[in-house]
């Protein structure tokens, strides 16, 4: 596929870290009633992806859900392959989260959270989940909105708020499992409303957060 590519750049701040390569947002949901699990016990459930090639808000972001059909390791097993799989997929690039774009699990939750479920529950998926995103830079927007604005939380619905971007009612849940469950027992969509709408606001904070180095706006053709 052949891409026009338009770039605007600060002559003060000329960096190459994001030139042609590609902005990826990841959330990630573990069968568990705290949003965070620390001791990495339960499974994950369901990955939220989104990605874009460009820092422009006008920019085109693709999403992608990895939904499992229960909560069972080989269900996880799945989810956690097709994620790796499809961030091997680019060569590059940025990683974004929101309180999770980094390795340890002291630092934040999700790719720490991933890391430590396929070292301990699939260790066959562990080379390639750690090469896969050992290609990647991270963005975190939680830590950059602690460092660099003045709210009263750095969770994701205030920084959301900060930067312009609405949150309908329907895609907030009150606890994975519950959520979960409807869905798999019901079909109800909310906590796949909520899983995209967390990776794709975090995509979009992401790009208001880097693009002060340098902006990217891409037209597919």
């Amino acid at each position: 596929m052949s891409q026009c590519l338009q770039f605007e750049i600060d002559p003060l701040k000329i960096s190459d870290n994001f030139v042609g390569s590609v902005l990826v947002a990841a959330d990630v949901i573990a069968y568990a009633r705290d949003e965070y699990p620390r001791d990495a016990k339960a499974p994950v459930c369901l990955i939220a992806a989104s990605h874009t090639g460009g820092l422009s808000s006008i920019s085109r972001v693709y999403t992608k859900l990895f939904v499992a059909a229960g909560p069972t390791a080989p269900e996880e097993r799945s989810v956690l392959r097709d994620f790796s799989s499809y961030l091997d997929m680019f060569e590059g690039g940025t990683l974004a989260a929101h309180y999770g774009a980094c390795d340890s699990p002291d630092d934040g939750f999700d790719m720490p959270y991933i890391l430590l479920r396929v070292r301990d529950c699939h260790p066959d998926l562990y080379p390639v989940t750690r090469h896969a995103l050992s290609k990647f830079k991270r963005h975190d927007t939680c830590t950059y909105a602690k460092s660099h604005i003045n709210l009263p939380s750095s969770e994701l619905d205030y920084v959301e708020n900060y930067y312009g971007l609405a949150r309908k009612p329907e895609a907030v849940i009150g606890d994975a499992i519950s959520a979960m469950d409807s869905y798999w027992k019901a079909g109800d969509v909310t906590v796949l409303r909520y899983a995209l709408t967390n990776a794709y606001n975090c995509i979009r904070i992401a790009q208001s957060q880097l693009k002060k180095s340098i902006c990217c706006t891409d037209f597919p053709l």
